[in-house]
């Protein structure tokens, strides 16, 4: 791993930027400027995965990584549906990216600042190589059209106090542009968080209904090959 893309300034703790913070209405009319992700489909796609992570029991101890693998797969066949210019690309770092855009998606478990705006916004827990390299590129305005722009879609962890608790009535997600990265006291290796978010896009999933365990029926396309099965035969004794 090339340690030289850390500088003396990228190895001090970062101290916050302005940041636009965004919410409700804003929040939706700013997704739609920006290009981003339709918060209906993220909704979605964190809410399937939440239902199947439920249906696993403490003895899978994949499910945690299999969540945020769900989450991705999810708005992946989503927004392919809605807008075939998004790409899922699955080397290295799994992320999206729309290069009619010029917009990527990483994802990616939030801490608890996720809907607090007098919160430090960051990854729940530390992330690697690609996520410095691709946050270095961000050197531009969010709004800058013109160049490529990383997002972090970070929704909540299980450990957040919208699972945990039973008095939450929304489950938190954000959308937003971080500019740089704290690195972690250990510094053989490259563990970094997220930091200095310039644009925050906050939004809230209804925590009040409980969730649909029943796996869906697959939707079966028509045949026109007759088998043994399409005939309704009874044996007479």
């Amino acid at each position: 791993m090339n340690l030289d893309m850390f500088n003396n300034e990228s190895l001090k703790d970062s101290e916050p930027t302005p940041c636009d913070f965004f919410k409700g209405e804003e929040a939706v009319t700013k997704i739609k400027e920006l290009g981003l992700p339709d918060p209906y489909l993220v909704t979605q796609a964190i809410m399937v995965s939440d239902s199947e992570f439920r249906t696993n029991t403490v003895f899978n101890r994949a499910r945690f990584i299999a969540r945020w693998g769900k989450i991705g797969e999810q708005l992946a066949l989503l927004l392919k549906k809605s807008d075939p210019a998004w790409i899922f690309h699955n080397e290295s770092q799994p992320r999206l990216e729309n290069p009619e855009k010029n917009i990527q998606i990483l994802f990616m478990s939030g801490n608890l600042a996720l809907g607090q705006p007098d919160l430090i916004l960051s990854a729940h827990c530390e992330k690697g190589y690609m996520t410095l390299k691709n946050i270095k590129e961000n050197q531009v305005a969010y709004d800058d059209q013109s160049k490529l722009r990383t997002w972090i879609l970070y929704f909540p962890s299980i450990s957040h106090p919208a699972y945990t608790t039973t008095d939450i009535p929304t489950i938190p997600f954000e959308i937003a542009y971080p500019t740089s990265f704290i690195q972690t006291p250990d510094k053989t290796k490259i563990e970094i968080l997220p930091s200095n978010h310039t644009c925050r896009i906050a939004f809230e999933i209804d925590n009040t209904h409980p969730f649909d365990n029943e796996p869906k029926k697959p939707i079966l396309e028509p045949s026109t090959e007759i088998k043994p099965d399409d005939f309704d035969i009874q044996l007479v004794v």
